[in-house]
């Protein structure tokens, strides 16, 4: 069945609200693991003090709130996400930093900011799960002062991403996967060789590069990774959420004993690829 992209964000807006309790909960862990991520984004993006910086698809604050600590009380941040639930809990968090950041629930797709707001922009594994990437990548464009630097993070394909796409392959056993769409949002959506840049090009940018960055996620335990990855990663909570109790058990059975073939000196150790791209408008 056909879904329109008004639903497509519907579902994107239903399925990372449901999401971010389990990411409220396990912040600073994420925050562990993909630190370095934020850290490269705000780098990339060269933000320095006295700037204005847009991070889009915050989540439950990241990087907004590194960019925050970098651009200094005479910088402004300005976070948004499309999912209510997700912004309520950034904006908890930065008045418990006591930051003074803007956090506010908008479509990436369509910024309701002049042209040529920001300085910088940054976004961290959101823009496959946009309906339009294109669109997204336009709109960055569009709010980017002249000289001003983007920096986006996705995943890269599957087959480096084992911390998820193992996972996934696992559920698709006991929840067999809908055709997909062409084009529909996705973790992977934005892998294949040439798409990102595709995607940039079509949004405007013609000054940027691609790269991967390549990093290990690591759980205390196979329970941990079964706890954490069954909750934040929204289509695979959305999967598990349609299995009865027996089935549910049988699939936790099966990633306890994935997770435990691959524990490295006592800690679940699972390899995950970034396309990361960067430029300038």
């Amino acid at each position: 069945m056909h879904v329109t992209t008004a639903g497509q964000k519907k579902q994107q807006r239903e399925l990372w609200g449901k999401a971010s309790v389990a990411w409220d909960l396990h912040h600073d862990w994420l925050e562990t693991q993909f630190g370095g991520i934020s850290q490269w984004l705000c780098d990339a993006a060269a933000i320095a003090p006295a700037m204005r910086v847009l991070d889009l698809a915050c989540g439950t604050g990241e990087p907004a709130v590194t960019a925050a600590g970098r651009v200094g009380p005479n910088g402004r941040v300005t976070a948004t996400d499309l999912s209510p639930e997700m912004k309520a809990a950034t904006s908890r968090r930065v008045k418990r930093l006591g930051l003074d950041v803007d956090v506010l629930v908008m479509d990436a797709e369509r910024l309701e900011f002049a042209d040529a707001a920001f300085d910088a922009v940054t976004c961290r594994f959101g823009l496959m799960f946009c309906a339009n990437p294109v669109g997204a990548a336009a709109e960055i464009y569009r709010v980017l002062k002249p000289g001003g630097h983007f920096a986006v993070a996705v995943w890269d394909e599957p087959a480096l991403n084992p911390f998820l796409s193992s996972l996934m392959e696992l559920v698709n056993r006991f929840v067999p996967p809908q055709a997909p769409e062409a084009n529909a949002p996705g973790a992977f959506r934005l892998s294949p060789p040439g798409e990102l840049a595709r995607v940039l090009n079509a949004g405007g940018f013609n000054e940027f590069k691609v790269e991967q960055q390549a990093f290990t996620m690591h759980y205390a335990s196979p329970d941990e990774y079964w706890e954490i990855q069954s909750s934040i990663a929204a289509p695979v909570l959305a999967a598990i959420s349609t299995l009865a109790e027996p089935e549910t058990e049988q699939l936790r059975a099966a990633v306890l004993d994935f997770a435990a073939a691959h524990v490295v000196d006592g800690q679940v150790c699972l390899g995950a690829t970034a396309l990361t791209a960067t430029g300038m408008r």
